[in-house]
């Protein structure tokens, strides 16, 4: 006998129905416990006394207040730490590192920077905002250059300042300067 597929679903509520039943007598229906809530001990659970905070603040501000001062040992290593040799026991002395020896060739010394054998005793402009140009004294003789001026076939003036000429060797690159210097009186 076939049953109608209306009558197999009421009965397939009412199962259900039935298992629903059974899952709340057994998790509600006993006694008065709040589910989900265990007690270690059978005494009932008592709350913290809330009247007075202020040794929990105290605690509280004392943890936040703390720093970390190591005592030497690597926290991230296993074991005890490493005993460190005192300063007054001798112990074996480790043979020392050999001091680099370079082998082959050596190159050359750079050269030194240049010398200018001329005295820097003044400088001037002829027209207004023209070129600034420098006054050398070379024994008696004087030299009047200005920036971009060839000297000694090896010399050039990179800059003339107040105080000093800048100037560099065209053979080697170096670079060096030479202080205003007062002439010698006449």
């Amino acid at each position: 006998m076939a049953l109608p597929k209306q009558k197999k679903e009421l009965i397939a509520l009412a199962a259900l129905l039935v298992v629903a039943a059974l899952v709340w007598y057994f998790y509600f229906g006993k006694g008065g416990n709040i589910p989900g809530v265990i007690s270690a001990s059978g005494n009932n659970y008592t709350p913290i006394n809330v009247e007075d905070y202020s040794l929990v603040f105290k605690q509280l501000d004392d943890a936040r207040s703390t720093e970390y001062k190591s005592s030497g040992r690597n926290i991230f290593v296993a074991g005890p730490a490493p005993v460190a040799p005192s300063a007054s026991a001798p112990g074996p002395e480790k043979p020392k590192a050999p001091t680099f020896q370079p082998k082959g060739p050596m190159p050359p010394p750079e050269p030194p920077p240049p010398q200018l054998t001329m005295k820097f005793f003044g400088y001037g402009t002829l027209p207004s905002n023209g070129p600034r140009r420098a006054f050398l004294l070379d024994g008696e003789e004087v030299h009047i250059v200005s920036e971009g001026d060839t000297i000694q076939n090896h010399i050039r003036i990179t800059h003339i300042g107040n105080d000093r000429i800048e100037y560099e060797d065209i053979n080697t690159g170096k670079k060096n300067s030479t202080n205003l210097e007062m002439p010698p009186p006449v």
